[in-house]
């Protein structure tokens, strides 16, 4: 039968009102402003009463459990043995904070009001203890349960039962803020006043010593079999002998360096957040780690640190801040999730319970456990699951679905996403942007992040995707309509043309030249179809650009839109011969020219004057050949005389030039670009 407790009885009322009046002694007990704060040989002597805690799981079967809080009608607590993959109990339960576990019990709070131990082989309840205030946080260790309480106004209790019969076996007040408690090895470890960690004797909650931190709050203290560690959103220190210092530079601390895209840094829940006591968003958002002392410093172990974003997990390095994989897990949120040394365990609202490798992101664990859950906790350290099934989808492949991913409440972790692309190297990536950018549902911020990824690239590993996406033409019988044309272009003009494959070189410009010549394409498109033809072209391009010039110097559709028409005029001064100038001084001086054209296309002459050597009609250039020698005239008749030395004739070359009118059927529409 469960046996009932009182907690919040006259004695402890009568504790809150001498505590209340002995405000200025800061507290009794365990807990006081003065005491023997930082001392190095208390230290020592504290962990020389400490005993090993088990390697593994703390629970009497030995097996890594995980035991999950269900929503519905009733509400549930579900245990669930990870290596079986076999649920063990469910019992109806009103979980309302983090389950704890010991050897032959598990805690937690029931509702608001209640703290109740459970038999950990079968969930019955084994005892109850009524809770009168604030619950902050539990923690347990291997025969005893450890809670706090906050109750009145300046009055916090930290107490002790036995965690198979529920009897109280000490209780410590202050009247200064108390943090959730952790346990481990027969010491218990109390952040106090958000400034000092005080360790206690686990048998009659005696203080042995307590550290305070000079300069970095203490919000946290959380404990694993073979380390103590606390600390704040700062970084994190190893409790050791060098704790006692107080200090960053004379401990054993580190932090990681993390990106501040989108990571809300928690190395742990904050102690003194009731909310953070039970299962929360808190769970969903999470930095997982282990680490260990190397050289006078706190190293992560393998130079690796998790953050977990809902359903999402990417793996930095914790030294340098990149990133090594990510993984996404499908539909529904992760809502309990843990470092347990060579895996991470985690649990879904649906019940999918996974496990990840800590140092690649592949899955190597899955099992299924019928329910919807809030959240859950593992007691399963060093488990160690292997079932890898085939090759891991990688990195790029992850953050591509990430970036793909349709929940508005992700924006920030997508676009991040997107730009850890841009790191990775594979023609692979460019697939991937180009899907990104080629969905019409892909938001528009996304959309531009995506783009100048893309072209920042400048990856020749990537063309054959871009040239698939020139393949494409506009065709109302099949249907096809060619995506991101633009985007492409630029892709491909900022690529080193030394980088590229010969065949593919061939097949890009036909793909461009068919674009700029087509009258489907958007006008705003144009101007990166030519830069591009001028960056990759190596001389397959002046001819197809010679005619779009001289067809469309004259369109209306140009004159107050002429970055098409100056790009042509750019390239083919700085690529072509004297062919090539010729038509630019055609089109300078013909009267049907389009004023600005004409006007842009002196001032291109002046600027890049024929230089001796220039190459003849037919031979390739660089863009480097023009503006060699001399500096521009200024002044129209400086522009006039170039004008005229590089074109002995106003009219256009007969081998190239078309009527002075554009033809209708080839001009682009006026309208804005799209």
């Amino acid at each position: 039968m469960a046996t009932t407790h009182k907690f919040g009885t006259t004695k402890h009322i009568a504790v809150a009102l001498v505590l209340a009046l002995a405000g200025a002694c800061g507290g009794t007990g365990s807990f006081g402003l003065s005491s023997g704060d930082n001392d190095p040989a208390k230290l020592t002597a504290a962990f020389a009463t400490v005993k090993a805690p088990p390697a593994g799981p703390i629970n009497s079967t030995g097996k890594p459990m995980v035991f999950l809080a269900a929503r519905g009608t009733p509400k549930q607590l579900v245990a669930f043995d990870l290596e079986a993959k076999k649920e063990l109990w469910r019992v109806e339960a009103d979980v309302s904070s983090k389950v704890v576990v010991g050897r032959d019990f598990v805690a937690h709070r029931q509702g608001e009001n209640t703290l109740v131990g459970r038999d950990v082989r079968t969930g019955a309840q084994l005892w109850s203890t009524p809770l009168d205030g604030t619950f902050v946080g539990a923690a347990a260790d291997t025969d005893r349960v450890y809670f706090t309480m906050k109750s009145g106004g300046r009055s916090w209790v930290l107490q002790a039962l036995n965690g198979k019969t529920g009897d109280e076996l000490w209780d410590a007040e202050s009247n200064g803020a108390l943090g959730a408690p952790e346990a481990r090895g027969g010491l218990v470890f109390s952040p106090f006043m958000k400034q000092w960690l005080a360790i206690l004797d686990a048998k009659n909650g005696k203080q042995l010593t307590r550290i305070r931190g000079i300069d970095e709050e203490i919000s946290f203290v959380r404990t694993t079999p073979e380390h103590v560690y606390f600390g704040s959103k700062a970084g994190v220190f190893l409790l050791d002998e060098r704790a006692a210092s107080g200090k960053r530079a004379q401990s054993t601390y580190g932090n990681a360096k993390l990106p501040k895209d989108f990571i809300r840094v928690h190395y742990h829940w904050d102690a003194f957040d009731p909310i953070q006591a039970g299962y929360s968003a808190y769970d969903r958002n999470r930095v997982l780690w282990d680490a260990d002392a190397a050289d006078d410093k706190l190293a992560f172990s393998n130079d690796l640190v998790t953050v977990q974003t809902y359903r999402f997990f990417f793996g930095f390095s914790a030294t340098s801040g990149d990133l090594e994989w990510a993984y996404n897990h499908p539909r529904v949120d992760i809502v309990a999730s843990a470092q347990l040394g060579t895996s991470i365990g985690m649990a879904s609202m649906l019940g999918e319970i996974g496990a990840l490798d800590p140092v690649t992101g592949q899955r190597i664990y899955e099992a299924k456990i019928p329910g919807q859950f809030i959240g859950g906790t593992f007691d399963a350290t060093g488990w160690a699951p292997n079932e890898r099934d085939g090759e891991a989808s990688g990195t790029a492949a992850a953050l591509a679905s990430i970036a793909r991913d349709r929940d508005a409440r992700f924006n920030d972790v997508k676009k991040f996403a997107v730009t850890a692309l841009s790191q990775l190297k594979g023609g692979d990536v460019t697939r991937d942007l180009l899907v990104l950018i080629q969905n019409d549902k892909t938001p528009p911020y996304l959309l531009q992040t995506a783009a100048q990824v893309l072209v920042d690239r400048k990856d020749p590993a990537g063309l054959p995707y871009l040239v698939e996406a020139l393949d494409v033409r506009h065709d109302y019988v099949e249907g096809t309509k060619p995506r991101a044309i633009g985007i492409a272009a630029q892709a491909i003009a900022a690529m080193d043309p030394a980088g590229i494959d010969a065949s593919l070189r061939g097949k890009a410009v036909e793909g461009l030249i068919a674009h700029l010549t087509s009258p489907s394409t958007a006008v705003g498109d144009l101007v990166h179809l030519v830069r591009a033809l001028g960056r990759i072209g190596a001389g397959a391009e002046r001819s197809t650009l010679s005619s779009f010039l001289l067809v469309y110097r004259a369109d209306p559709a140009f004159a107050t839109q002429i970055d098409a028409v100056s790009a042509t005029i750019d390239v083919l001064l700085s690529t072509g011969g004297t062919a090539e100038r010729e038509i630019v001084s055609y089109v300078a001086e013909d009267p049907l020219s389009q004023p600005t054209v004409a006007e842009y296309a002196s001032r291109a002459l002046i600027q890049r004057p024929t230089v001796e050597g220039a190459p003849a009609d037919g031979a390739e250039a660089t863009e480097g050949d023009a503006g060699k020698k001399g500096k521009a005239p200024s002044g129209k008749a400086a522009a006039k005389a170039k004008v005229k030395a590089a074109a002995p004739k106003a009219a256009a070359p007969k081998a190239v030039a078309p009527k002075a009118v554009a033809p209708k059927a080839a001009a682009p529409k006026a309208a804005a670009p799209k």
